[in-house]
């Protein structure tokens, strides 16, 4: 006899985190509920990372790909999922024992399509760097849409979804790796609500070599995601907040290349902000200070307004 689906499955995708997946998995494994799976997509590593998984044997589903990019190996682990709820988990990060047992309860409200929760940033060797509380809860559409802060802590390591979200609202786009997390939120935030454990239930690894610091990147993850939001029939709700977003999102990517000392692509987002969004103006002067702030209280992998 077939045995019955998990409630919750996990999906690890795995590029070249050999030294790290290991703890990664062990966290989830060390949940205080434990009627779940742990699926590993494997986005063609060449770090040995298959060796880290051996000692798991099957308490782990593995599967490999070649080089796709992250939205394609998580993609490929909901495909693969069986549980009511999916879970992610980055490869270089670590759960709570009780994250789980802590944030399935808010799904008995049948509005919720996603639950968060706070987080912990730690350093490679897993040192305290500081603990963010300041997700939201509710219907975050808007503040999504105007990245009124970071709705969504830590991209996809504290998310538990509906499996059947992604029926209604799609994968996660293969054409975005750095705001592909926030990409899926703002689908998931038009069709429902989001809610929110305010305890520090993961811990972040902040890594000189993390994704999120590639700016080029981002700048081209964070403008395919806002064309796709206003071409998004389901979020027709803020399309008359498009020039508003727009200024938002240059602001951001000023800021962003400013804080990689590339001023001429500071400036020329800056500039098409106050076209957009001629409010603007305050925040552009003020970046100066801001790039100060950030000297003195240090990157922490989200981004800010």
């Amino acid at each position: 006899m077939a045995s019955s689906p998990p409630r919750v499955s996990v999906v690890i995708p795995n590029y070249n985190c050999g030294r790290f997946i290991a703890d990664a998995i062990g966290s989830v494994l060390a949940q205080t509920m434990d009627d779940l799976e742990v699926i590993v997509v494997d986005d063609g590593s060449t770090d040995g990372s298959a060796a880290a998984l051996r000692p798991f044997g099957d308490r782990v589903r593995l599967f490999e790909q070649p080089n796709r990019g992250v939205s394609t190996a998580r993609n490929r682990g909901i495909g693969e999922s069986r549980g009511e709820f999916v879970a992610f988990l980055d490869a270089d990060d670590l759960w709570h024992p009780e994250k789980l047992e802590k944030q399935l309860p808010r799904f008995a409200n049948p509005e919720v399509g996603l639950v968060h929760c706070a987080v912990e940033y730690v350093d490679e060797r897993e040192r305290p760097l500081g603990t963010n509380f300041t997700g939201r809860s509710g219907r975050v559409l808007e503040p999504i849409v105007l990245l009124q802060g970071t709705v969504v802590l830590a991209g996809g390591s504290t998310a538990v979804v509906r499996r059947e979200a992604f029926d209604r609202v799609g994968l996660f786009d293969r054409e975005m790796s750095t705001a592909a997390d926030w990409d899926m939120w703002r689908r998931i935030a038009c069709a429902y609500e989001i809610d929110m454990v305010r305890e520090p239930l993961m811990r972040y690894r902040l890594r000189p070599g993390s994704m999120h610091r590639n700016v080029d990147v981002f700048a081209h993850d964070v403008l395919h995601g806002f064309d796709s939001l206003f071409a998004d029939p389901a979020a027709a709700e803020v399309h008359h907040l498009k020039r508003r977003a727009y200024a938002a999102a240059y602001l951001m990517l000023s800021g962003s290349y400013l804080h990689a000392g590339r001023w001429r692509e500071s400036v020329a987002y800056g500039a098409r902000a106050l076209v957009s969004w001629p409010l603007s103006l305050t925040y552009v002067i003020a970046l100066p200070m801001r790039r100060a702030q950030r000297r003195v209280f240090g990157e922490t992998g989200e981004p800010v307004l």
